[in-house]
């Protein structure tokens, strides 16, 4: 189990902090993840998956389940680095590209706001993580064409949600 946990506990860290926004709260959940994984090891069956498959995707049904409690009670931003954009100055800038950057960061902040999780999860690990597709596929425990199709619907909205924007 020690072997496990060193090889797979950065990789269920990385996909709760980007899923909870909350580094302690990640911690919580990468102890309950192989405290899952250490009783559920006799419902592994090596046929279905890979090790790692099957261990990513306990992790990513519990790290969900502490999202959607979490959201249940609090309120938060769905996507802080999107506000992040905003407040990061670039000397370089003049002041009104960069009220222009601040005003191009809101309008993508709200259109992935509008996007369905399904849509907008992957596009978000993508973009702010830089995992690929197949990583995307193997993390949330759905098939690589399905992520490939939740992306490709998810830039066509956003493309629209923007060029509605423009004046």
């Amino acid at each position: 189990m020690e072997e496990i946990y060193d090889r797979f506990a950065q990789r269920v860290f990385s996909l709760a902090v980007s899923v909870l926004r909350d580094e302690a709260l990640a911690e919580d959940a990468v102890q309950e993840v192989f405290t899952n994984i250490w009783r559920k090891a006799e419902s592994y069956r090596p046929e279905m998956a890979a090790p790692s498959t099957w261990i990513m995707s306990v992790a990513h049904h519990k790290v969900v389940d502490m999202y959607r409690s979490r959201r249940r009670t609090t309120d938060h931003t769905v996507y802080p680095e999107l506000d992040a954009l905003q407040r990061i100055p670039d000397a370089k800038m003049s002041v009104e590209r960069q009220v222009e950057r601040g005003f191009e960061a809101s309008l993508v902040r709200q259109a992935m706001l509008t996007l369905p999780e399904d849509q907008s999860r992957p596009l978000y690990l993508s973009a702010w993580h830089g995992y690929s597709q197949s990583e995307i596929a193997k993390l949330l425990g759905i098939p690589l064409g399905t992520v490939k199709t939740r992306m490709r619907l998810g830039m066509q909205k956003l493309k629209a949600a923007l060029e509605a924007h423009v004046v």
